[in-house]
């Protein structure tokens, strides 16, 4: 008997046992327990796709991967701990906890704005326009997000369609909020798309109807809805072979991606979204095809995987995938995922929690009856959103003057919050962009180290502080430096003033790679009892290599 009829017969029996009258006529039951299985098997497929695509992610770029894959292995799986591809999903959970279901863009935004975690492309300039007080959904607009067609959200947003089991609609609601923190457009879409598919698939396991209804999710006249058809399409004509379907996209459209303009780099939401799509639909709802497949198809070969495992996950529930791929889960379930407060069991405890609330909320009930907790679940057609979005070429010519205006802001204002996570005692001035200024988590054995470079050949990148030291007080700075240890000629120089008195200076050069670090104390004697202001100026020599690498500047008493 197929899947989909043994579910709907446990469903009638279920209803006889705890009586029918629990159950509208427009309503589907489902258990609290089908759907945590079908939950816990998202999160699992997402785990797995992600383990085992990570060692090829962005080795095949424009072309199929044709080179060797490892043998799955259980503890292959612990790798999906530190993965961004699931941690900074978790960070839109937690905002959900603390605001609840209803949650706007621009709350959910300063959450994202507070995260700790490295990232990159749309996600990293949104975090900077959050935190120079550019609030979602502008945020992700093309005007102050150039990355705007990436597939960061498309990697976040499984979350949704685990949240929304039969409600695909409902999980547009939350990709329109969450979405367009970071992105617009096909960027959204792609959210859309993924979690279209997701929530389907709590009642549907045909595979070739799971993807339609993903691309019904989205507007068909955008061009992430062109590109789904042109699979779907590719998918009737040949359904046994994937590879000239992959032709047909990259000649089609493996160029249509600003950041990897002119480069077989593509990370653009669309082209990776296809892959998935390729993935679920010629792996056949086989999980060793589907994550063959979909990460032969190369580019973003992690997070496709994940994202097409994911959907697998739940049609299967966890209790029936293979028992190869979840075996090394029980040994992490515990575990909590990096910059998160969850692990395994605690993500399907607080999903399920508010699963129940957003089925009550779109038209559903939450009922009890002999102890056994039932979803009666509004079922919901997938339809695309109202308004058409789209980044178009027009709008990057339009933006393309002011671009430049807003990078300099930003970065000026990751150099802020670098020095105030390195050393909130100091403020930094006139530092240039050479040679990458910022943080950096450990450099040469020592962790938070900050970077800087003099503005130009005139003008140094000055440290200061305000500092009062007390009377009769073995006042003195310690510094802990170094220099571009990399380049042998590498050099700068070091100068230490006082209230604008220079009390010393030094050239920082010519260690080796085994004491690389310079230890410096000034005395500071002569200015206690007073209220000074202390510069530690990264000047230039001969303009090679000047940057300044600081690993402590302390004043101690």
């Amino acid at each position: 008997m197929p899947r989909r009829l043994v579910f709907l017969f446990v469903c009638f029996c279920l209803s006889a046992l705890i009586g029918i009258s629990a159950y509208s006529d427009d309503l589907r039951p489902m258990p609290l327990s089908t759907y945590i299985d079908k939950m816990k098997g998202g999160w699992a497929g997402q785990m797995i796709g992600v383990s085992y695509g990570a060692p090829y992610e962005f080795r095949s770029e424009g072309k199929i991967d044709d080179g060797e894959f490892r043998e799955w292995k259980p503890e292959y799986i612990d790798n999906s701990i530190e993965q961004d591809d699931l941690y900074v999903e978790m960070t839109f959970l937690q905002a959900i906890e603390a605001k609840g279901i209803g949650i706007s863009a621009r709350d959910a935004g300063w959450f994202f704005r507070d995260s700790k975690y490295d990232l990159w492309h749309a996600n990293r300039a949104a975090r900077d326009n959050l935190r120079l007080g550019i609030s979602a959904p502008k945020s992700g607009h093309p005007k102050y997000n150039r990355h705007a067609d990436d597939i960061d959200f498309q990697i976040e947003s499984d979350l949704f369609g685990l949240l929304c089991p039969g409600m695909p609609l409902a999980a547009q609601d939350f990709c329109n909020r969450f979405g367009h923190i970071m992105n617009y457009g096909d960027g959204v879409y792609g959210g859309m798309f993924v979690t279209a598919m997701s929530s389907v698939a709590f009642f549907e396991d045909n595979i070739v109807e799971i993807v339609r209804a993903g691309h019904r999710a989205i507007p068909a006249e955008s061009e992430y809805g062109m590109l789904i058809k042109d699979v779907l399409d590719s998918y009737e004509k040949d359904p046994k072979d994937w590879r000239p379907c992959w032709e047909l996209l990259e000649k089609k459209w493996g160029q249509d991606d600003i950041c990897g303009a002119n480069n077989p780099f593509n990370i653009d939401a669309k082209l990776n979204g296809a892959y998935i799509a390729i993935g679920l639909l010629w792996g056949e709802g086989d999980w060793d095809k589907t994550l063959e497949i979909t990460t032969r198809c190369g580019q973003d070969s992690d997070c496709n995987p994940s994202s097409a495992a994911a959907i697998l996950g739940v049609i299967s529930g966890y209790s029936n995938i293979p028992a190869k791929y979840t075996a090394g889960i029980p040994a992490i379930a515990d575990k909590y995922f990096s910059y998160t407060n969850y692990n395994f069991n605690t993500l399907a405890d607080t999903c399920a929690k508010y699963a129940k609330e957003v089925v009550a909320e779109y038209d559903g009930e939450v009922v009890t009856e002999n102890g056994i907790v039932v979803l009666q679940i509004a079922v919901q057609d997938p339809a695309p959103p109202r308004k058409l979005e789209q980044f178009t070429d027009v709008m990057v010519e339009e933006y393309k003057p002011f671009w430049s205006e807003h990078d300099a802001a930003i970065r000026t204002n990751r150099l802020k919050m670098a020095v105030k996570d390195w050393n909130a005692d100091w403020e930094l001035f006139d530092c240039g962009q050479e040679m990458n200024p910022g943080l950096r988590k450990s450099h040469l054995g020592r962790e938070n180290v900050l970077v800087t470079h003099p503005l130009n050949r005139e003008t140094p990148a000055v440290l200061q502080r305000t500092v009062t030291i007390p009377k009769d007080a073995n006042a003195r700075l310690r510094l802990i430096v170094t220099h571009h240890i990399e380049v042998p000629e590498s050099d700068w120089q070091l100068r230490v003033l006082v209230n604008g008195e220079l009390i010393g200076t030094e050239r920082i050069a010519g260690q080796s790679q085994q004491s690389s670090w310079k230890t410096l104390e000034f005395d500071l004697k002569k200015f206690t009892g007073q209220k000074v202001k202390i510069q530690l100026e990264n000047a230039p020599n001969d303009w090679k290599y000047e940057a300044a690498y600081w690993a402590m500047a302390e004043v101690l008493f």
